[in-house]
């Protein structure tokens, strides 16, 4: 509702809903906000739609948490089509991850988050 009321304001919102959502690109809390016309069914909305930036990322690294030894991607940063025209590059700083399973399960937290850092960059005028 909040992105919309940005909408409402301004139709070339530059717009990015960043964070932890918890859940994978494909899954109903991620569509709802991306708003895919396919889902809407409603191609008036088009101009709304909210773009994952990690899609570049290659296929191997595109994760932000290890769950039982799965990689899964949590963290999304989207953009709306009106800011997408400056974006440069996605990434997933997950080189050192750790399974955070296995901290729960032995009990024995570490230090650094269980997230990587998924990180987005744009180049504005």
């Amino acid at each position: 509702m909040l992105i919309d009321g940005l909408f409402d304001q301004d139709p070339n919102a530059g717009i990015i809903a960043c964070g932890d959502f918890n859940a994978d690109i494909d899954e109903v809390p991620i569509e709802a906000i991306r708003g895919d016309v396919e889902n809407t069914g409603n191609s008036l909305l088009a101009a709304r739609l909210m773009i994952p930036c990690e899609r570049n990322i290659p296929e191997p690294s595109r994760f932000s948490l290890y769950h039982q030894g799965r990689p899964k991607m949590l963290d999304h940063i989207l953009a709306s089509r009106p800011l997408l025209a400056f974006w440069q590059n996605s990434a997933a700083h997950n080189e050192i991850l750790h399974d955070e399973s296995v901290a729960f399960a032995r009990d024995t937290m570490f230090p650094e988050s269980d997230h990587a850092p998924v990180v987005a960059e744009f180049l504005l005028p």
